[in-house]
């Protein structure tokens, strides 16, 4: 069997494969499969549109391969290719004989922008999502690895905030449309640098646009899409560089620039060793080419402010929500990186964030072991060797990091570490004899691709679908660290509490406190349930184990006070809500609810003085408005907003 053949026939079997697997994982969605089961989550209509397009794309590529060999060779066209250099001129695409101007492929974008947009990202379960919101609106982002990604969604805020636009998920996720723009431009230019052959580059393209990665651009509120887009424009940069395309400098800067976006982005540093050792430059300018990058990291964290002493804080990347002294726990690995549990963890990895270039770097090992046999040579490809030194470290860091939260979480991060490797399993197959990213097979891989994104896309785009995979991924069947568990869970008790869901929140809550009995922010969060639920006296053993088991939790203290005043006990209310205003920043609930404890108790001049003090400073507070009318007279209520009683 001859070597486009046996690439066809490799393609065939794992579409067939993959389909097969996604169907059947689907039909009872569990924990494990968690890069399979997606379309089990969806309607019965949008899973059975999904599982026809990947069984469609499955039968296409099928097909191509019991057509029998192509003739064709593209030897000479990929050889006009790699000596196309500066100053070569762009030809105009044609479509069925009639040419269109080169910019008309940029009206595309058009469509992909509405597409990111209408089927944005509904819950924030996925990465870092709740963080990364909660200090935007605080405006405050403290990352430890990623102080330009943070710098620009802060700097994204301000200019909402400038315009007069709330900041809200919806608003500041437009940062993330954004960059699946510039990802669509980037995507393309990287297609145009690979691909062999004008009629293939449009495959090329619609495999790379139908990444799993392109899931950060559907409204994900993380660092990543931005890092992303950094990482796409040194991949593409290189390329140009290795025809002698651009300044040398330009490559440097913006490795630089993808470093300072994410720490990550240190794995890059083989890829671009290697342009440095290419360039036909005297040694003194090829070092000086070497130490730019990191010239631009340490000007951009200068002028960022950024204490060195967070770059230790990057070796602890899924401990951010760990609080003092429960660090043991965060570390608690459930497996091995030499277990079979990993190893599904890293396949998982591999198959949702890029399941079409697996199956193309399948079918090009299968070819290179083939020339092998052949004994066949051939020179180096100096971009298939630039890839695969981008891609190598971070494929290793892939399999080799453990989190401590659940895999399908952090998938943003592993989708950031497999992005060269997917670039280069395409360019793998661009280089294979008679490529099959051309006709029916390349049509069947674009449908496969977009298969899987869209079922990915699709569960997050929906509350409820997104909801009921995030409780299997965290739920009782997975196995997860102790952390984990009690992150994922105490993430749903939030987004419970905030759709006004209490039974489901205490559910939720009740969860995260049995996965992490030492940490006081369980004990709050169930106690926080059980008091919206009116089991006031269930809910005080369990705030006051909270507070003795972390004393600076003001929020403990506010809602066990409101505990013990439902329960009459109104003089531990008092003491309780004095130090939940103690330990917190002015607040009209606090103060109003400490002036209620105090009239109860029989303080009346007290609980007089409290109350008109928040009616003064916060006029637009109705409820202590209403107390002092009720309590005082409406005379009281009307001087309250200007003067304060003598003491």
């Amino acid at each position: 069997m001859d070597r486009p053949r046996v690439a066809r026939a490799v393609l065939a079997i794992g579409a067939i494969a993959y389909a097969a697997l996604v169907w059947a994982m689907s039909r009872s969605p569990g924990p494990r499969a968690w890069a399979l089961h997606l379309p089990g989550f969806l309607p019965p209509t949008q899973r059975l549109l999904i599982l026809a397009t990947l069984f469609l794309g499955a039968l296409l590529i099928l097909a191509d391969f019991l057509r029998g060999p192509r003739a064709a060779s593209d030897t000479q066209e990929r050889a006009a290719h790699a000596k196309r250099g500066k100053g070569a001129p762009k030809k105009a695409m044609k479509r069925g004989g009639v040419p269109l101007p080169g910019w008309s492929g940029w009206l595309l974008l058009v469509p992909w922008a509405w597409l990111l947009w209408k089927l944005e990202i509904k819950t924030r379960f996925l990465g870092d999502a709740t963080v990364w919101m909660a200090g935007l609106i605080n405006g405050e982002v403290n990352p430890s690895n990623e102080p330009l990604a943070a710098a620009l969604w802060m700097g994204f805020a301000s200019i909402l905030r400038s315009l007069a636009f709330p900041i809200t998920p919806a608003t500041v996720a437009s940062l993330s449309i954004l960059c699946g723009l510039l990802a669509g431009a980037l995507l393309w230019g990287i297609a145009s640098e690979i691909a062999p052959r004008s009629a293939s580059r449009v495959i090329v393209m619609g495999v790379l646009a139908t990444l799993g990665l392109a899931q950060l651009y559907f409204g994900y509120i993380e660092s990543y899409p931005v890092v992303s887009v950094f990482v796409l424009a040194f991949l593409w940069l290189g390329l140009r560089r290795l025809r002698g395309m651009d300044s040398p400098f330009l490559v440097a800067a913006v490795l630089g620039l993808t470093i300072a976006s994410h720490l990550a982005a240190v794995l890059l540093l083989p890829g671009y060793a290697y342009l440095v050792l290419r360039e036909r430059r005297p040694a003194a300018m090829r070092a000086l080419l070497a130490i730019f990058p990191i010239a631009v990291i340490a000007a951009i964290l200068i002028l960022l402010q950024y204490p060195l002493g967070k770059l230790a804080l990057a070796l602890r990347i899924a401990t951010h929500a760990v609080e003092p002294g429960h660090a043991a726990t965060a570390y608690t690995k459930p497996y091995s990186i030499f277990s079979l549990d990993h190893a599904r963890d890293i396949a998982n990895g591999i198959l949702l964030a890029m399941p079409v270039p697996a199956m193309l770097l399948l079918a090009s090992a299968a070819v290179w072991l083939t020339r092998r046999k052949a004994a066949a040579t051939s020179s180096a490809d100096p971009a298939m060797l630039f890839l695969v030194l981008a891609a190598a470290p971070g494929l290793l860091v892939a399999w080799v990091l453990v989190l401590p939260v659940v895999p399908a979480q952090d998938w943003d991060l592993t989708s950031i570490l497999l992005l060269p490797l997917a670039v280069f399993g395409v360019k793998a197959a661009c280089s294979i004899p008679g490529s099959p990213l051309r006709g029916a097979s390349g049509a069947g891989l674009v449908l496969i691709g977009a298969g899987a994104l869209f079922s990915f896309v699709l569960v997050n785009a929906s509350v409820e679908s997104g909801l009921s995979r995030f409780e299997t991924l965290v739920g009782p069947g997975a196995r997860i660290s102790a952390y984990g568990r009690a992150y994922g869970n105490e993430l749903l008790s939030t987004f419970d509490s905030q759709r006004g869901d209490t039974r489901r929140m205490l559910v939720h809550a009740g969860r995260a406190l049995d996965a992490e009995p030492t940490n006081p922010r369980y004990w709050v969060g169930k106690g926080a349930a059980l008091y919206n639920l009116g089991r006031y006296a269930e809910a005080i053993p369990v705030l006051e184990e909270g507070i003795r088991r972390g004393p600076a939790r003001d929020d403990a203290y506010y809602n066990l006070g409101n505990c013990l005043v439902h329960e009459k006990r109104y003089a531990e209310a008092v003491q309780t809500f004095r130090e939940a205003v103690h330990r917190s920043e002015p607040r009209p609930d606090y103060l109003n609810n400490l002036g209620v404890a105090l009239y109860h108790a029989g303080k009346t001049d007290s609980a007089r003085a409290v109350l008109y003090d928040v009616a003064r400073l916060w006029p637009s507070y109705t409820l202590t408005r209403n107390l002092i009318a009720r309590w005082f007279g409406a005379a009281a209520a009307d001087s309250a907003r200007t003067s304060a009683p003598p003491r």
